[in-house]
C-alpha cells in the first residue's frame, strides 16, 4: 500500500525513545540523586549536541557534581548515556515500519552528541531512513533556522511532517511552513499520518 505523504522527519529523544533516555538511569549507576544529577547534566548539553567533545561535556558535568570521574570512567558514562538514548520506545518502531513499507520518505533529525548519532547510525532500526540529521555533525541545533534548512536543503521541500517533543522545536518548524506536531504518542502519530489505529 502506497500512502501519499510528504516526507516524515522524527527527532529522537521523546519521540523515538523515551524523555527520559540515560538520565534516570545514569543517575541510578552513578548513585547521584536524579534531581540533583539532572540539572547539571542539562545545563551543558547544547554545547554537547553542537559537538563538543564528551571528556568536556562530563568533565563539566562532574564539576558541577562535585566529583572527579577518570577518563576511562567518562567513557563509561559516555556510552551508557548513548545507548540508552537510542533504545527505541513501544510501538515506534511498528510506525516507522508501516510509513517506510508504503515508500514514504523519512529522516531523522536530533540534538544529539556525537556518541548518540555514532550509535544511532549503528543501530538496525535507522537503516531505512532515507536520511538522518544530527546536530553534532551541523553545528547548530534545535531550534535554530539553520538546522531545519539543512533538512529542506538535503530533502528538496519545506513541505514535511515533523514530530518533536519539545514545543519551540515544533514552533521553529511551523514558522517555515512545515507540518509540525508536539508528540504526545504512537496513536496520536497515527492520526496525524491519516493511518488506522494500531492493533492491539
Amino acid at each position: 500500500m502506497e500512502l501519499d505523504l510528504p516526507p516524515v522527519v522524527f527527532d529522537i529523544g521523546g519521540v523515538l525513545t523515551t524523555a527520559e533516555g540515560g538520565v534516570t538511569p545514569l543517575s541510578g549507576l552513578l548513585g547521584i540523586p536524579r534531581d540533583r544529577f539532572a540539572e547539571p547534566y542539562w545545563r551543558h548539553r547544547a554545547e554537547y549536541d553542537r559537538g563538543q567533545p564528551a571528556e568536556d561535556y562530563w568533565r563539566k558535568v562532574a564539576a558541577d557534581l562535585g566529583v572527579t570521574w577518570p577518563a576511562e570512567e567518562i567513557a563509561r558514562i559516555d556510552e551508557f548515556d548513548a545507548r540508552r538514548w537510542s533504545e527505541p520506545a513501544p510501538g515506534r518502531l511498528e510506525l516507522i515500519h508501516t510509513l517506510q513499507s508504503a515508500g514514504v520518505r523519512t529522516a531523522l533529525l536530533s540534538n544529539a552528541p556525537a556518541s548518540m548519532a555514532r550509535v544511532a547510525r549503528e543501530s538496525r532500526w535507522s537503516a531505512g531512513f532515507d536520511h538522518r540529521f544530527f546536530s553534532c555533525d551541523l553545528g547548530v541545533i534545535k531550534p535554530e533556522p539553520e538546522i531545519y534548512a539543512e533538512v529542506e536543503r538535503t530533502l528538496g521541500t519545506h513541505h514535511l511532517i515533523f514530530f518533536d517533543d519539545r514545543p519551540p522545536n515544533v514552533a521553529a518548524a511551523r514558522d517555515r511552513g512545515w507540518q509540525a506536531h508536539v508528540w504526545t504518542g504512537v496513536p496520536a502519530a497515527r492520526t496525524v499520518l491519516g493511518l488506522a489505529p494500531q492493533a492491539t
